[in-house]
């Protein structure tokens, strides 16, 4: 028998997003399935644009105006004062909800550790890992591993290769994210081929540097020029930063100086994401750091065929050549050789596409998923 509403824990997560991302996303899909057991509201970066997406999901939405480490003075003096301030704002806003669990969705954000404290002991705290804490400048990444271990509840790794960055024992465990929700895009069973034509390769990402989209140029420009009918279409947002802006701008420059601009094309932000990846043919990751990548997630489960980079966590979601490529971090002639191999080649894509939806929808079970994270509220709750 379910709880009546009035009878769920609420917990209360913290995601330090600004747009909609995939540590975001991630999270939906992991809550989403946990709502008749317990109740869940988000707390967001004042003015985040994943507010309505939240809203539309039917979550309540609160925002506070976290302030973040980085290079700019202005945001180094305002730091240590607003994480105080924000860790009372967040001690307050969960005694008015009753909340009995703060879910900190980035492993930075210390607000929750502030308000844990304020609370004396009494409020919960689990932080999620949704990064490489080992790409991260050292003396930040060690202190905020301490302050996980030592303070948090439970600290949640999103893949081995985020686990392995922590101690053997404590209160660290690996909970992956789960799959997609049911496809609203169905897929023949098997996968119809493609007329022949033009082959059509995603990159879908937010415009960050790192993320891959430079290397994918430069890979897909040494593919192009054995294989004309290869097409290249990169889609994603810039959360509204400005240098994510000049990032995009800086790789629709290169496509003009190239000469490229027949065979590559940019889109913005989507929503439908299932609907973009079963349109391509072949999906590109070549991220430089991922502790898990829900993209590449999400290109297996809906059948597209996936070429990623081994950066971190993508290896962990798929078989080396047989369920997908993995090629070497930042190696643009094994990017451009894989595009050439999987591209020439239809009954290959055909097996990685049946063989990638197989393998993550066993692996990804919701044992192993949101099924392992409503565990992990129910152990924490009991410390309460």
């Amino acid at each position: 028998m379910n709880p009546s509403p009035a009878a769920r824990p609420l917990i209360l997560v913290v995601d330090n997003s600004r747009a909609v991302t995939g540590a975001l996303n991630a999270m939906r899909h992991a809550t989403g399935p946990l709502r008749e057991e317990f109740a869940f509201e988000y707390v967001l970066p004042t003015g985040s644009t994943g507010r309505a997406v939240l809203e539309q999901d039917g979550y309540r939405v609160h925002e506070l105006p976290f302030v973040e480490i980085s290079r700019r003075k202005g945001d180094l003096l305002r730091y240590g004062p607003m994480l105080l301030l924000n860790g009372w704002r967040l001690h307050q806003l969960a005694w008015r909800q009753k909340a009995q669990v703060v879910h900190l969705n980035d492993f930075y954000n210390l607000t929750g550790y502030v308000a844990k404290a304020l609370s004396f002991g009494r409020l919960r705290v689990v932080t999620h890992v949704r990064f490489l804490p080992q790409s991260l400048i050292q003396p930040l990444a060690r202190t905020w591993k301490w302050l996980g271990e030592t303070v948090a509840d439970r600290v949640l790794c999103v893949s081995q290769a985020v686990r392995r960055y922590f101690s053997p024992e404590g209160n660290v465990q690996v909970v992956f994210d789960p799959i997609p929700g049911p496809e609203r895009h169905p897929a023949p069973v098997p996968p119809l081929q493609r007329p022949a034509g033009p082959v059509q390769l995603l990159y879908l990402s937010n415009y960050i540097q790192g993320k891959g989209q430079d290397l994918a140029l430069r890979a897909f420009a040494q593919a192009y020029a054995h294989n004309p009918q290869l097409r290249l279409t990169f889609v994603g947002g810039d959360m509204g930063l400005a240098k994510n802006r000049e990032f995009r701008e800086q790789l629709e420059a290169a496509v003009r100086a190239q000469s490229l601009t027949g065979a590559v094309t940019f889109g913005g932000f989507v929503t439908d994401v299932e609907q973009v990846i079963k349109q391509a043919d072949i999906l590109l990751n070549f991220s430089e750091s991922e502790s898990f990548s829900l993209t590449c997630l999400d290109a297996l489960y809906y059948g597209t065929p996936l070429i990623a980079s081994d950066c971190g966590g993508p290896a962990e979601l798929f078989e080396n050549g047989q369920s997908g490529l993995l090629v070497p971090n930042r190696d643009v002639p094994a990017m451009a050789a894989a595009i050439g191999q999987l591209a020439a080649d239809p009954a290959l894509r055909q097996q990685f596409s049946e063989a990638g939806r197989a393998y993550v929808r066993q692996k990804f079970r919701p044992a192993a998923t949101f099924g392992q994270l409503a565990q992990v509220y129910r152990d924490v709750l009991r410390q309460a």
